[in-house]
Parts: C-alpha cells; sequence; structure tokens
C-alpha cells in the first residue's frame, strides 16, 4: 500500500511539473523576472518525480537489504537525477555543456553517494 501511495503521488507531480514546464516555456519569456528560477524549480520536481516509480522499484528489487536500512535511498536517487539534469540544463544555457562535464558530474554523484553510505554503515 505504501509503494501505490509514492507512485501515486509521484505520478501526480511529475504530470503537475511536465505541465508547469510546458505552460512556462509556452507563456513566459526568458527575460521576465523570475522565469529562469521557475523553469530550473519545475525541471527538478518533473525530473525527480518522474524517476521516483523506477527508483522504488529497482531499489527493493536489486538492494532489499539496503532498502531496510535506508527506507528514503529511493528518493535520494531520484533527486540526484533531477539535480544531474538540472545542472545540464544550467551548464547548456551557458553553452558550456560538453562529454567531459557530463563525465565529472557523474564521477561527482557517484564519489557523494559512496560517501553517503559509507557513513551510514558506520553510524
Amino acid at each position: 500500500m505504501r509503494n501505490r501511495l509514492i507512485t501515486m503521488t509521484a505520478l501526480v507531480l511529475a504530470v503537475v511539473g511536465w505541465w508547469g514546464l510546458y505552460e512556462l516555456t509556452n507563456l513566459v519569456g526568458p527575460d521576465q523576472p523570475g522565469a529562469l528560477y521557475m523553469f530550473f524549480a519545475l525541471l527538478f520536481l518533473a525530473v525527480t518525480a518522474t524517476l521516483v516509480p523506477a527508483a522504488l522499484y529497482l531499489n527493493q528489487r536489486l538492494a532489499p537489504g539496503a532498502t531496510s536500512r535506508d527506507p528514503l535511498r529511493f528518493f535520494r536517487h531520484s533527486s540526484w537525477g533531477g539535480v544531474a539534469v538540472g545542472i545540464s540544463a544550467w551548464l547548456q544555457i551557458h553553452r558550456a555543456f560538453n562529454v567531459g562535464f557530463a563525465l565529472v558530474l557523474v564521477l561527482i554523484f557517484v564519489a557523494v553517494e559512496v560517501l553517503i553510505v559509507r557513513l551510514r554503515a558506520e553510524a
């Protein structure tokens, strides 16, 4: 029941996020105040909420022991995806995104995740 509730909430938030992005890009100009901040907030919400059901399923299926120790692990993983897409979009806006930045970004996220897992294992 808990998984179904999380999935339904995530799907509603994903629809709200993607619909908000659609409306924002169609109705608001990029030079208006707050438009860029709203874009990144909606992008993070949409991507994170879209990834929650997949992360929930994969964490329960492939790592049941880790999921029992850290029940919100799936949310952390899906929010890493939202942060990665947000940073990639920001770099693309400034024409600075390339394969090198993508690899460094992935390595940073992997290193932080390993650090989190090790710190939780010690506690």
